[in-house]
């Protein structure tokens, strides 16, 4: 199965409106120990195919957690703000994946709490997006 989060990942750092946020510091699954903020981690949550009786290619609709984090409330809304205009109704490619619609499903703000003795927690505002993009059928032989 083709991987979207690579794509998405690739998509969102050829956007200036992002990289001038977060640099290159956008990670799969999980924020590495000791990053740098502001960041940018992205998951596939889940999601479904579209049965699809001939062809070569059908479809995959994928559920993405996209978490925007920073030690600043402020920041964590800008990047997701920016991460929204720059996906919610986009359709095209995404690095190696071709991107059939793009949905915004819904926004979640949280806090976590210094775990180092500092003042500084993390700003966590995350999107949700559905991504329809293209997988290749299954071939039986």
């Amino acid at each position: 199965m083709a991987d979207i989060g690579v794509g998405l990942r690739t998509y969102l750092l050829t956007k200036s409106s992002i990289t001038d946020l977060v640099g290159t510091r956008v990670y799969p699954s999980a924020l590495p120990q000791n990053a740098d903020l502001p960041a940018i981690v992205y998951d596939v949550m889940g999601g479904s195919p579209d049965d699809v009786l001939t062809g070569s290619s059908g479809s995959y609709r994928a559920v993405m957690d996209v978490e925007c984090i920073s030690t600043n409330h402020i920041t964590s809304n800008d990047i997701a703000e920016q991460v929204r205009l720059v996906t919610q109704g986009y359709f095209g490619a995404m690095g190696d994946e071709q991107v059939n619609a793009c949905r915004l499903l819904g926004r979640f703000e949280s806090y976590q709490n210094p775990i180092d003795g500092s003042d500084l927690g993390r700003h966590v505002v995350a999107i949700s997006l559905e991504i329809t993009h293209n997988q290749t059928i299954p071939t039986y032989s």
